[in-house]
């Protein structure tokens, strides 16, 4: 027999379980605490992809509005760089100094016994 105590309002209560019982309890608490996890991460896992759209869409249609009210607030964007133009690929193909040696190794010996 397992005593189980509790507080109530106004005086303290000792409940006597069975081990069977006791046990059924334990049993019950761990099914739905395993139960209430798999719901919730359900939950995270089908939601997560739909809160990332919505949030990417959101960014992207209210850009400009963002960047006014930041802005206004004092907290300006940094100044984009314009992009730089990549110099003409003959300009980039110019040789300037170029020294080079073939180099080759002497033939081996045959490896003998």
């Amino acid at each position: 027999m397992q005593r189980l105590g509790y507080r109530g309002r106004t005086s303290r209560k000792t409940v006597t379980l069975p081990n069977w019982a006791f046990g059924l309890v334990a049993a019950g608490s761990a099914a739905l605490g395993i139960a209430l996890f798999l719901v919730i991460s359900t939950l995270a896992v089908l939601l997560l992809p739909i809160v990332l759209i919505a949030g990417g869409v959101a960014a992207f249609v209210l850009r400009k509005r963002i960047e006014r009210l930041l802005a206004g607030a004092g907290f300006a964007p940094p100044q984009r760089a314009p992009h730089r133009k990549r110099p003409a690929a003959a300009a980039r193909d110019e040789i300037e100094d170029v020294e080079y040696r073939v180099v080759s190794e002497p033939p081996r010996d045959p490896v003998r016994k």
